[in-house]
């Protein structure tokens, strides 16, 4: 029999561990073979990702180093102004948690932590530094953990003369600011290199001008390049389009402007609010023009397999189509394309475009035709349409379309609207209803009482029956082809965050039956127009009988300068006769689209490279592009606190990254440009005066300085938490457009 001897040694004689030992024999610290052997899995499983699909990788790795980069160069800015202010900086960390590697210079060498546990302690000695450099497991941005300053309220308070909270307010002032100065000048940095080397951006190139417009008034025309903005000559389109929102109120912007043949006419024009919603510059002071493109769609659909079969199935086109001729006449620019379009007078309009499909095979002419919509001049500056006519003779108004109440609602609405929903409540406006009884093809002949209305008459009856019933009479083709009267009533509601009023239908121009609905002789004066009573079907111009309005259009359009006979039938079934003098000028005022089933052709941008001849001009051309975004960052802002722009175009990280991800797969060149974006923007939305956010805690800085001790500490966290909990809720509300955006298109 064995005696069993016990091992276990008694409490006093129980080693004791060096201090730098203590701080890795806790029992619940994990296995470091364990660690390494998780560490290398993921490693070997993203060298696999890597070879399989390096394209890939290579745009997932920009897109981590870019995105993670833009957040780090605001933490250094924190980090460097904070060491030359004495504070004492415990971390900076390259990445957030968990903490991947952790590196501490010591007195005597360095101590190198692979994958502590969170909260590990660290005992350190005379001469060892005082911060230790992290690299985070997430590669999204990174942190500065400073003694006595927190992002969760006030921090402990300390008598360490080092501590955050213990430096004086400008030197926290300054730490604070820091960040969002190096996010500025690293964006001027990274534009600077981008100029000097040259990068292709879109010029600006005039390829639209509003009618009614500053710009139009002035003498802008398509094709203009504007060359000088107010004395500058580093003119982007990004440049003409903030000039206008920095100009002072009724004050001029001087622009000077290249035209065909090389000539330079210097221009004036005064921006102005228009009248109703106009694109992005939607509430603010613009002149009233678009940017050019070029004639081709996008080849970069060619990388998306639905959108490639979308785009042929409602149009007929392929990425790389170019389009040369419009109903057989060449066209060489858009503005060229545009004007023949909008005169296309006829049900249909033919493109012939150039195509290589696939790509890379030789290219051949296709012959593509769409149906056109016949309409006013639209967008006008200062009222919603232009009052169309052809020869002063207006068509009646046709449904194109019958379209469902567009509701922009926030996200608190939302989530309103969908618990009335899930109880079986009605989530629709009761003064709301839907237009059934519309149908696309009533012709318009009356609306409350007002007969044949124009397009201004339309919307100021509708307008002034905002939520009360209206009587409305078509006329309605049978299943035989038959025209026949439909009293109808509908209800305008108002269109959510607006000021419109709609009833629920495109309005089109019924140019498929000859009915004349008005006649505009007072806007033609000195012109012998025919006396034709409203609803009025004209029969025959100059002896040749018609059956549209179209051959009505394309008959005076040969008659320019004559009188000619018209013969008619009212709309109570007598036959009548009159005569007219064509106008030989402005005779036609309406304008044609193609009816693609698309917002519009998605045509590639027209750029240009821009590239700095020396390092200054470099320099200036970088401090104006950042100027340039911080402006355009500070509207967007201006506009949805005006509810102007909804809440489910913002966009969050999950956004953000799918749209680094897209533009590092495309272009690197034009992906570090989208970083001096992004660096940009994050420079403005830092210096909000929110809490938690660098701007907050400024103001909070300022605060104290003005009542001339620390804000009390109760106060600071509830601000605080106050400032987390918006931030959080901003956050899930763009995460979720971001996700529906992502899902959903």
């Amino acid at each position: 029999m064995t005696e069993e001897k016990n091992t276990t040694p008694q409490h006093n004689e129980k080693p004791q561990p060096a201090p730098e030992q203590a701080a890795y024999t806790d029992k619940k610290e994990s296995n470091p073979l364990a660690q390494l052997g998780v560490f290398a899995v993921v490693v070997a499983a993203l060298i696999v990702f890597a070879i399989f699909h390096p394209r890939a990788a290579l745009s997932v790795l920009l897109v981590a180093v870019g995105f993670g980069g833009v957040v780090m160069v605001h933490e250094l800015g924190h980090f460097l102004v904070a060491k030359l202010g004495g504070i004492k900086v415990e971390a900076f960390s390259i990445g957030f948690p968990p903490v991947l590697l952790g590196i501490r210079k010591l007195k005597k060498g360095f101590r190198v932590r692979f994958l502590p546990r969170l909260g590990q302690p660290q005992q350190l000695e005379e001469g060892d530094s005082e911060t230790e450099y992290q690299i985070g497991l997430v590669p999204l941005g990174g942190y500065v953990k400073m003694l006595g300053q927190s992002d969760s309220g006030a921090a402990e308070r300390t008598d360490d003369p080092r501590s955050f909270q213990n430096r004086p307010t400008w030197i926290r002032i300054a730490v604070v600011a820091a960040g969002v100065t190096f996010n500025a000048i690293a964006a001027i940095v990274l534009f600077m290199a981008l100029f000097s080397r040259g990068i292709d951006l879109i010029p600006a190139v005039i390829g639209d001008v509003m009618p009614n417009s500053p710009a139009y008034e002035a003498g802008l025309r398509p094709g203009d390049e504007v060359v000088e903005v107010n004395g500058e000559r580093f003119v982007d389109y990004e440049a003409l389009m903030v000039a206008p929102v920095l100009s002072g109120k009724g004050r001029p912007i001087t622009l000077v402007v290249r035209r065909e043949g090389g000539r330079e006419d210097k221009i004036r024009v005064v921006a102005e609010k228009p009248a109703l919603s106009s694109g992005d510059m939607a509430g603010m002071r613009t002149i009233g023009i678009s940017p050019a493109h070029t004639l081709t769609i996008s080849p970069k659909i060619a990388q998306k397999p639905k959108e490639v079969k979308l785009l042929y199935e409602l149009t007929g086109l392929r990425p790389g189509d170019e389009i040369k001729a419009v109903n057989n006449i060449p066209v060489k620019t858009p503005w060229e394309f545009k004007e023949r379009i909008s005169k296309t007078l006829a049900p249909t309009a033919t493109l012939t475009v150039s195509r290589s499909w696939p790509p890379g095979s030789p290219r051949t002419l296709e012959t593509i035709s769409f149906p056109v919509r016949i309409g006013p001049v639209v967008p006008n500056f200062r009222e919603e349409f232009d009052l169309a006519h052809i020869f002063g003779l207006r068509p009646c108004l046709k449904v194109a379309a019958v379209s469902e109440p567009a509701e922009v609602m926030g996200l608190f609405r939302r989530l309103f609207e969908g618990v009335k929903s899930l109880f079986g409540a009605d989530a629709q406006n009761p003064e709301q209803p839907t237009n059934d009884k519309l149908q696309a093809g009533d012709m318009l002949i009356r609306v409350a009482g007002i007969a044949y209305p124009n397009y201004r008459q339309l919307r100021e009856t509708t307008t002034a029956h905002k939520g009360k019933d209206m009587a409305i009479t078509v006329l309605r083709a049978d299943d035989t082809g038959r025209l026949g009267q439909v009293d109808l009533t509908v209800r305008p509601f108002e269109i959510p965050r607006s000021d419109r009023v709609a009833i629920g239908f495109i309005p089109e121009l019924a140019m498929v039956q000859p009915i004349v609905a008005q006649v505009v002789e007072e806007e033609i004066p000195g012109i012998g127009l025919p006396q034709l009573p409203p609803g009025a079907t004209i029969v025959a111009v100059d002896g040749q009988p018609v059956k549209t309005f179209y051959e009505v259009a394309n008959l005076l359009e040969a008659k320019r300068g004559q009188r000619i006979p018209i013969d008619y039938i009212d709309s109570d079934g007598r036959a009548g006769g009159t005569g007219m003098i064509v106008p030989q000028h402005d005779g036609v005022h309406v304008a044609a689209q193609l009816e693609t089933g698309l917002a519009a052709l998605p045509f590639e941008d027209y750029r240009i490279p821009f590239k700095a001849d020396n390092v200054f001009q470099a320099a200036g051309m970088g401090v104006k592009k950042v100027h340039q975004f911080i402006v355009r960052t500070l509207m967007t802002l201006y506009r949805l606190i005006k509810q102007e722009v909804p809440t489910s175009s913002l966009m969050g990280p999950v956004g953000i990254i799918s749209v680094s991800y897209t533009i590092a797969d495309t272009s690197l060149i034009h992906y570090l440009y989208f970083l001096g974006l992004l660096s940009s923007i994050l420079a403005v939305m830092n210096l909000l005066p929110l809490p938690v956010l660098d701007g907050g805690v400024i103001l909070m800085l300022v605060i104290e300085k003005i009542i001339g001790r620390p804000i009390n500490e109760k106060v600071q966290a509830a601000v605080t938490y106050a400032g987390l909990a918006l931030i959080l809720a901003l956050m899930l509300l763009v995460t979720y457009n971001d996700i529906l955006r992502f899902l959903f298109g």
